[in-house]
């Protein structure tokens, strides 16, 4: 995949050639776009509403309307979904210690992505289970 090296006010630069026209720029954040939803993964807790099928219409919906002035904003919010989708912000900003474990329930977080998990997995009678017993509280 070519990298985005450097904006400029006029144009996007396109391995450090600038680009006199704004096409070959918008084919590359539509680029960015069509390989990061192919990447996404797949949510399996609700298949039939998927991420970057929602993404997608809105990215199409804006399309529709394009103007050369936009494709600054479009490279940058390509480019935020593919930061998305490599982890990199992840990297950079990890989650750790107190913040993961709040005092009230410190296993909190690992029980919910724990039910995550095991949702899609889950028969008809455990989640009629699980929705009933999540209706009765005991104090």
């Amino acid at each position: 995949m070519v990298d985005v090296v450097e904006f400029d006010d006029c144009a996007v630069r396109y391995w450090n050639h600038p680009c006199p026209q704004f096409t070959m720029s918008r084919s590359l954040s539509r680029k960015i776009y069509s390989d990061v939803f192919a990447r996404w993964p797949k949510q399996a807790l609700r298949p039939d509403h998927q991420l970057q099928d929602v993404l997608g219409k809105a990215v199409t919906e804006r399309y529709q309307n394009y103007k050369p002035s936009m494709e600054r904003e479009e490279l940058l919010k390509a480019r935020a979904l593919q930061f998305l989708l490599q982890d990199r912000y992840n990297d950079r900003f990890k989650l750790k210690g107190r913040l993961l474990e709040p005092k009230s329930q410190p296993t909190y977080f690992e029980d919910l992505v724990r039910e995550i998990d095991e949702a899609p997995n889950r028969s008809w009678i455990e989640r009629l289970g699980k929705r009933l017993s999540g209706m009765i509280r005991f104090q």
